[in-house]
């Protein structure tokens, strides 16, 4: 796989784009989390074209947010393997087509107009099946072990 945006892991005053770092919300109270995820930098800022990081299969449009779908994303299935990233809009023909690595799939959207201080990326997990007490079960893991050099 290779980073969607060109960019590297996103720092900024909003905090890491790192796997697993602590994380809070404090809506509708204070919460904390660990993310399931990485986030790369958007190089050109929003507007950016976004690539896809695989080759598979656009299998639908995806949104970080039940309340609303300003911001955009995909899932994209690769033997195995399901991608889901977020924060750019998907290009609609896309849908349901193989989608080779290194293709455009979208255009970058600034989630910083939702959380100040957090610099414009694409958040993206990398989801794979394994077994779990006889069971196929799916699981998050870093995209990092994935990522090509």
């Amino acid at each position: 796989m290779i980073s969607p945006t060109g960019g590297g892991i996103r720092n900024d005053s909003g905090g890491s784009g790192n796997w697993l770092v602590k994380r809070e919300i404090y809506k509708p109270k204070r919460k904390t989390y660990l993310h399931e995820g990485i986030d790369y930098d958007l190089v050109g800022d929003k507007g950016q074209i976004v690539i896809s990081p695989g080759t598979g299969i656009i299998e639908r449009v995806a949104y970080p947010y039940p309340d609303t779908k300003e911001f955009g994303g995909c899932v994209i299935r690769m033997d195995g393997v399901w991608i889901k990233m977020f924060y750019f809009r998907l290009y609609d023909s896309l849908i349901k087509q193989r989608v080779a690595m290194g293709q455009p799939i979208g255009i970058g959207q600034d989630i910083g107009e939702r959380y100040k201080g957090v610099s414009p990326h694409i958040h993206l997990e990398v989801i794979v099946e394994a077994i779990k007490d006889k069971k196929i079960v799916k699981v998050k893991i870093n995209p990092e072990l994935l990522m090509d050099g």
